[in-house]
């Protein structure tokens, strides 16, 4: 912590103090450190259009995994920080974990969907109309209170039945299950950075 005011050094010390994940990431990726000494709250759809403008630039798979997780822990950290240092209230921090989650989730839908159409075409209704899979957040993500810890529940629907418009068709409900799949795959597998989300496609309205 070189070079940072004593005072700043001060707060960092005992917000660590509060959180061994927040320490064992900043001793990760000490670089963030330095971010946080200016952090500020995020206006009203920023942080989802940072995430989404960051995973686009994304080209493979194996940099998909690794940086939504990246995201993730960064992202978690800013957060914690303002939460643990009491420079948000708790509807912004609430806000903010339910926003990145939904900035996740919609940012690496989207880039399944891209990536599916591009080798077997673009889902449509018979009519020809272009689909994409809705993904609902339910839950405490639905209700934009989520938590550190918290999983997501999830559920997907499409709106009609139809066929692909590629060289390798497949019908609506093949190509939306393969989407989900990859999904939930890339939130939830557990690799060297751990993984993002816990999802639960499980809910019911009394429970299993």
């Amino acid at each position: 912590m070189s070079g940072l005011p004593p005072e700043f050094q001060q707060r960092v010390a005992d917000i660590l103090a509060c959180s061994p994940y927040l320490q064992e990431q900043l001793e990760r990726t000490p670089e963030w450190l330095k971010a946080l000494a200016n952090t500020s709250s995020y206006s009203e759809g920023e942080l989802v259009n940072k995430i989404a403008d960051e995973i686009s630039t994304i080209d493979d798979e194996t940099t998909l995994m690794q940086r939504v997780r990246q995201i993730r822990h960064r992202e978690t950290v800013r957060i914690a920080w303002r939460d643990l240092g009491g420079m948000a209230e708790l509807t912004e921090v609430m806000r903010d974990v339910s926003d990145l989650a939904d900035a996740l989730v919609g940012s690496v839908l989207d880039w399944w969907h891209e990536r599916l159409c591009q080798k077997f075409g673009t889902p449509h209704s018979r009519e020809g109309m272009p689909q994409r899979l809705l993904v609902l957040g339910m839950g405490k993500l639905g209700g934009r209170e989520l938590n550190f810890s918290s999983d997501i529940d999830l559920i997907f629907a499409f709106p009609e039945a139809g066929v692909t418009d590629g060289r390798k068709q497949l019908d609506n409900q093949t190509f939306f299950t393969r989407l989900g799949q990859k999904l939930i795959n890339t939130l939830g597998q557990i690799t060297a950075d751990g993984f993002a989300y816990r999802v639960d496609m499980r809910l019911r309205p009394f429970g299993e």
